[in-house]
C-alpha cells in the first residue's frame, strides 16, 4: 500500500527558457514565489536550509538545466521534483509535492490551493522579468 499522496501542478509561463531558467534554478528565489511552504532560506557552508511551516530542515538543490530539472531534496530523500519545459513557444513549470496518506483531506487540500497559488506568484514575476 502507498505510504504517499501526491499531486502534480503545473503553470505556463510565457518567457525565454534562460529567464525563467536563471530564476527557477537560484534557490534564493523561493522564498519570492513559493509563499506559502517556503518562509525562509540560508546556507551555511555547502548546506543549505529552508524554513518551511514545519520548521528548518536541510534540503539538497539538485539543477540540470539540459533535462530542465529542478530536485528539492528534504530528509529521508523525500523528493520534490520539478521539472521547466520547452513546449512549443511556451514554458510549462510542473510541480509534484507528496505528503503521508493519512495527513487528512482538508490539509492536502490546503496544499494544493497554496500551490496553485504559489505558480500564480511564478508565472507573473518571470514573465515580468522577461517584459
Amino acid at each position: 500500500m502507498a505510504s504517499l499522496k501526491h499531486s502534480t501542478h503545473s503553470v505556463t509561463i510565457e518567457a525565454p527558457f534562460d529567464v525563467a531558467w536563471n530564476y527557477l534554478s537560484e534557490w534564493r528565489n523561493q522564498t519570492e514565489w513559493a509563499t506559502k511552504f517556503v518562509l525562509a532560506v540560508r546556507q551555511e557552508g555547502d548546506q543549505i536550509f529552508m524554513t518551511t511551516p514545519n520548521g528548518e530542515v536541510p534540503i539538497t538543490w539538485q539543477t540540470n538545466r539540459e533535462h530542465g530539472t529542478i530536485d528539492i531534496i528534504f530528509p529521508g530523500d523525500s523528493l520534490l521534483p520539478t521539472r521547466l519545459s520547452q513546449i512549443g513557444d511556451s514554458l510549462l513549470y510542473t510541480f509534484t509535492f507528496s505528503l503521508p496518506v493519512d495527513v487528512p483531506d482538508p490539509v492536502f487540500e490546503q496544499g494544493q490551493a497554496n500551490m496553485d497559488e504559489e505558480l500564480a506568484n511564478l508565472k507573473r514575476i518571470i514573465e515580468a522579468r522577461a517584459a
